[in-house]
């Protein structure tokens, strides 16, 4: 069997200021180093085979503080980056609904697999993206206990093609930051068997791997 253990990235500035974030580079802020550190830890006994991430900085500075406790080189992957959101990145809500986006916004939040913003990927796509991860990661792994870090909506795109799940459903799945769920896989079959466990994260400060 193969266990995958996605990771959702730690926090942020704007994931604090509500902003969308998208294909932007944002590096993690305190609190999001806190929460690597916090999932390193409880990963730390795992026997790890490979560390896949998303190459933007956020996932990739996650990745490494969990690859500190496995002498891994986490291995980056383009198909792992966030949905981008197009003219919207880096703006608040309030911010987009006193702009000329107003209107599409509100579309947006009645239906976003159907309304998106101008130059702005479509969910198909991020599925698209993460059913080429899985094929590749399961390829290589006939078994064993691989990481893959990624986003809250590659990640959630991961878990839907795992459930071989409509579209709709990858609006229904909450990802918090530094949550861990877990894909099982045997022969052609998959179970997801933890999704969203952030338990890590109430259990006090982790000291930091040197």
């Amino acid at each position: 069997m193969l266990r995958l253990l996605l990771v959702r990235h730690g926090e942020t500035d704007w994931n604090q200021q509500m902003r969308f974030q998208g294909q932007t580079d944002v590096d993690l802020n305190a609190r999001g180093i806190e929460q690597a550190e916090a999932i390193a830890h409880r990963l730390r006994q795992e026997p790890l085979q490979a560390i896949y991430s998303s190459d933007l900085r956020r996932a990739m500075q996650t990745a490494q503080i969990i690859a500190r406790y496995h002498e891994l080189n986490p291995a980056p992957d383009a198909d792992l980056r966030e949905l981008s959101y197009g003219v919207w990145e880096g703006m608040s809500r309030e911010e987009i609904l006193a702009s000329e986006w107003a209107e599409l916004f509100e579309k947006y939040r009645k239906d976003s697999l159907r309304y998106r913003p101008p130059g702005a990927e479509y969910p198909e796509q991020i599925l698209e993206r993460s059913r080429r991860v899985l094929q590749r990661v399961r390829q290589k792994h006939r078994e064993g206990t691989v990481c893959i870090v990624g986003h809250g909506g590659s990640l959630r795109a991961l878990i839907c093609v795992a459930l071989s799940a409509p579209l709709e459903t990858f609006r229904h799945i909450r990802l918090d930051n530094a949550s861990l769920s877990e894909i099982e896989c045997r022969d052609d079959w998959a179970w997801v068997s933890l999704i969203n466990d952030t338990c890590h994260l109430v259990q006090g400060k982790v000291q930091p791997v040197i």
